[in-house]
């Protein structure tokens, strides 16, 4: 029998590399193999999952998992869920490549920009549901619980808070004899002490070393009688102003203190905007992208008579803190929150503030530019900010004719005007 394949790679692709799961079952192709500990559950799958009703896979980037999952067991409801819509955004182009309907979820206070075409209209379909939320949501069960997840774990991919975190969720959202199936790249003994912690058992289906993951699978026997928080909270202000609370969650940048670059955005943007004057309809608009917590956002707005502030981030946690923050602040009439990877979806904002990340060769950085450049209306003002000019502020000046520096805390603001 043809094994059932799955292509995560252009079909144009010359250089692809094709590996077998299940028996023989499946075959993946991609273009350069799948990580370790995908590896690792999609082997241990069809042995461990007894007919599951209601599948969640987590921690994922590629929804392979997902495919699998539907071929193995074609009655089976199966969610997948990851915090970053980036990575939703690779998952959900997987799927359709290889004819999987999606449904895509959000948490419900945030608008999602640049996501069309996710979610499925037909009405006989049984479409994997493509979660990007701050929380797992919960199953289309009677009792909204999962019989069985799968959770793959690579440290630098994601904090061993957070691990913690989403392990006390899963645990949460499995029903009593649900099962999880982890694999983890990290030292076995700690990570066997929390699955006894929080499931009261384990076994090891195989042990790792240095070329391969841990797979461990736990039962469900209890609901947890003290859960856990993983939140944060700290407090910031700009110079003349009354501190401001902060809750932080794991998994968003910069958990449990405030980013020194954020407070020197923030006390710059706030010194200048005490001369920036509105517009003739008393408005003053602001976008927070990248916004993390919602620090250099919230802060500002505190301060400035700012009338609306827009809170854009590809992480659905760091929209869930910043709202949390911004409600508390007292902003919860004039905040709205963008998910999005890729930009924000209305223009003619008077102020645009990013901390935008320099990996990835300022990909990501041109695209907070490039977002400024297309919010603002005429002579609305950038700001960001680095810990040296001389990269961003050269990008910077491509997209706008234009930058000043403005040193603070040892940090270079750069300030452009469209």
């Amino acid at each position: 029998m043809k094994p059932f394949q799955i292509r995560i790679t252009e079909p144009n692709e010359k250089l692809v590399r094709f590996e077998t799961f299940a028996d023989g079952a499946v075959n993946v192709c991609s273009h350069s193999g799948l990580s370790a500990v995908e590896k690792a559950v999609l082997h241990q799958l069809p042995k461990r999952a007894d007919r599951p009703s209601h599948l969640l896979v987590a921690g994922n980037r590629t929804g392979v998992t997902a495919m699998c999952a539907r071929f193995l067991f074609p009655e089976c409801a199966v969610t997948t869920h990851a915090f970053d819509l980036h990575h939703c955004r690779s998952i959900a182009k997987n799927l359709k490549m290889n004819g999987y309907p999606s449904l895509f979820l959000k948490d419900e206070f945030a608008t999602a920009y640049d996501v069309d075409g996710w979610t499925t209209d037909e009405p006989d379909s049984q479409p994997v549901r493509l979660a990007c939320t701050a929380q797992i949501p919960a199953a289309r069960s009677e009792d909204g619980r999962y019989d069985f997840a799968v959770f793959t774990y690579t440290p630098g991919l994601m904090t061993a808070e957070l691990l913690l975190d989403q392990l006390e969720d899963i645990h949460q959202n499995l029903r009593v004899g649900g099962k999880i199936l982890l694999a983890a790249e990290t030292q076995g003994d700690p990570l066997f002490k929390q699955l006894r912690e929080i499931f009261g058992n384990y076994t090891v289906l195989s042990l790792g070393n240095k070329k391969r993951p841990h797979c461990v699978l736990s039962l469900k026997q209890a609901e947890l009688k003290k859960p856990r928080s993983f939140s944060a909270t700290f407090q910031s202000s700009v110079p003349g102003h009354d501190p401001v609370s902060f809750v932080s969650l794991p998994g968003v940048f910069c958990h449990r203190r405030p980013d020194m670059g954020g407070l020197a955005l923030s006390e710059v943007v706030t010194k200048e905007l005490a001369n920036f004057p509105p517009n003739p309809d008393g408005s003053l608009q602001l976008l927070d992208m990248g916004c993390g917590c919602g620090l250099v956002g919230i802060l500002v707005a505190t301060s400035t008579p700012i009338t609306r502030v827009a809170f854009v981030d590809s992480h659905a946690r760091a929209l869930e803190a910043t709202r949390r923050n911004a409600e508390a602040a007292g902003l919860k009439d004039i905040a709205v929150y963008v998910l999005s990877d890729t930009g924000a979806p209305q223009r003619g904002y008077d102020i645009f503030v990013g901390n935008p990340p320099y990996y990835s060769e300022y990909r990501i950085a041109d695209i907070f530019l490039d977002t400024a450049f297309q919010i603002l209306h005429r002579k609305g003002l950038c700001y960001t900010v680095a810990k040296t000019e001389t990269a961003l502020g050269r990008h910077q000046k491509e997209v706008f004719g234009n930058v000043t520096v403005l040193p603070r805390r040892n940090y270079a603001v750069l300030r452009s005007t469209r």
